[in-house]
């Protein structure tokens, strides 16, 4: 492969004023934007886990090896609709009100987009794009209008979102359908569709892109002649099918846990048999596979950047929205649950203040990157409008300062009878509590375990500790802003930061 010699990205006398208050105005610019305004790209995957990674060869050398890596990653509510709308508004679920995927707890419905990060950043002139996966129920009413905020819009339509080939997508608020080519598939879609928007974009104006591919999602489950459904895996393009085949499933020491005594009764699982273990190794072999389309998807954008003259002006992010289980603490493929392996992201940061092959161990999230954007670009949502995250600029100049920073985890789910289950844990460098709805409670020790074998919970040498986590995360569950964890511990940036 032709290797493309590409300038790492500084960003020169970025200077982000936070002095003027007040409400924006929808079409005026605010009077204290930075003079050099980056474009932002923000690739999110679906689904993705830390250890897929390294099967990712393009997006470690274009992005990893000139950008900034953040080791201790994680979202906040690790399923699909609510982590979204986290990264869209800087809040956390409890103050977004989106719960979940559907309503009447979630869904794209839930979430009021007048007030989201793309509609800040237009209003202080950026020319803004959202290519790919949205919201999970976007357009499955019909309405396929593009929401409030983009200028450019090519959205995959739900309920086919979730198939690789044979979806439908809103071009503009046109409806387009895909066949079952090879050139259909998902993934190459939406690198063919950012690519044609970055040298579509106005030259004049700073850009800010997401580009959210299905992969490496679970395909849409099929339907076998009995009516049963299909253990369905991702879908990887034709040119990749089988290139991963043999390739270890990884087992580390949560894997087909041997006693989960410790752990709540409500993720009691029976041991993972021959046919759990066969599935677990096709899917494990489909998801890296479908994730290959991924690595040309980067870059394919890097390239487009670099062809256009943004490159060196640009802040790539590269993160998911959440992680997946194969098979830890005997859980499946699933997430939602508030162990590491669902709410662990990559999360790769490059150009801008975020320096070439560096990495950064503090706890971050999801709730940080609408902050960081809007310190980055000079945007800011209206006085009304309260963030719960931190921008990671600070972060850079300091990484020690988020050293004791907790952050909230989240989950809620409904039970037949419509009422609501909801589990929180507080996360730390070291520690996390997870507390379930039922009060059971479960401590871990990161540094000592991070794989989340052993609960500590009941050990009395660390009452004090656990006392001390659990009166933070009655303040976490319930915050909104400053009351948040982590906004008192960063340096200034000279921007709003959240």
């Amino acid at each position: 492969m032709r290797r493309r010699r590409i300038a790492v990205a500084v960003l020169a006398g970025l200077v982000v004023l936070a002095a003027v208050g007040g409400a924006m105005v929808v079409g005026r610019r605010d009077a204290a934007l930075p003079r050099s305004r980056p474009d932002v790209v923000v690739i999110m995957t679906d689904d993705q886990t830390l250890a897929s990674m390294r099967f990712l060869p393009r997006t470690n050398r274009l992005l990893g090896a000139r950008g900034t890596t953040f080791t201790d990653a994680v979202v906040s509510f690790p399923n699909c609709c609510p982590s979204r709308a986290t990264f869209l508004t800087g809040q956390y679920a409890h103050n977004t009100g989106v719960l979940d995927n559907v309503a009447p707890a979630g869904g794209f419905a839930k979430l009021d987009s007048s007030e989201t990060l793309p509609v800040w950043l237009q209003r202080s002139g950026y020319w803004t794009a959202s290519i790919g996966k949205y919201l999970n129920g976007w357009g499955q009413d019909g309405a396929i209008q593009p929401p409030p905020g983009w200028n450019r819009w090519f959205g995959l339509i739900d309920p086919t979102t979730y198939s690789y080939f044979g979806f439908q997508a809103s071009d503009q608020g046109r409806r387009v359908r895909f066949a079952n080519r090879p050139q259909d598939y998902s993934t190459d879609v939406v690198a063919r569709t950012a690519v044609s928007a970055i040298e579509r974009a106005p030259s004049g104006k700073p850009l800010f892109m997401q580009v959210t591919p299905l992969a490496p999602h679970v395909q849409t489950p099929e339907r076998a002649t009995n009516g049963k459904a299909i253990l369905s895996t991702p879908v990887p393009a034709p040119r990749d099918k089988g290139t991963m085949a043999g390739v270890p499933l990884p087992r580390p020491p949560s894997f087909d846990e041997a006693d989960t005594s410790d752990k709540s009764p409500q993720i009691a699982r029976p041991r993972i048999g021959a046919r759990d273990l066969a599935y677990l190794r096709r899917y494990w072999e489909a998801e890296i596979e479908s994730l290959q389309a991924v690595d040309r998807l980067v870059e394919s954008v890097v390239g487009a950047l670099e062809r256009s003259g943004r490159l060196d002006r640009s802040v790539v992010m590269f993160t998911s929205d959440n992680g997946l289980f194969h098979g830890e603490h005997r859980i499946r493929t699933a997430k939602f649950y508030l162990y590491e392996p669902a709410v662990r992201v990559p999360l790769v940061i490059r150009g801008g203040p975020f320096a070439a092959g560096r990495r950064i161990g503090a706890p971050v999230a999801n709730v940080d990157l609408a902050p960081t954007i809007l310190d980055l670009t000079g945007a800011r949502p209206p006085a009304s409008f309260t963030q719960d995250g931190r921008s990671l600029v600070g972060l850079v100049r300091d990484p020690g300062a988020l050293a004791r920073r907790g952050v909230l985890l989240e989950n809620q789910y409904l039970l037949p009878d419509g009422s609501a289950r909801r589990t929180v844990a507080i996360r730390t460098a070291r520690w996390k509590l997870i507390v379930w709805d039922d009060g059971w409670e479960e401590l871990y020790d990161l540094r000592a375990d991070p794989d989340e074998v052993t609960s500590l919970a009941r050990d009395p040498a660390l009452a004090r500790t656990k006392a001390d986590l659990r009166a933070r995360l009655e303040t976490l569950r319930r915050c909104r802003g400053r009351s948040c964890e982590g906004w008192q511990a960063l340096p200034s940036s000279g921007g709003r930061g959240g």
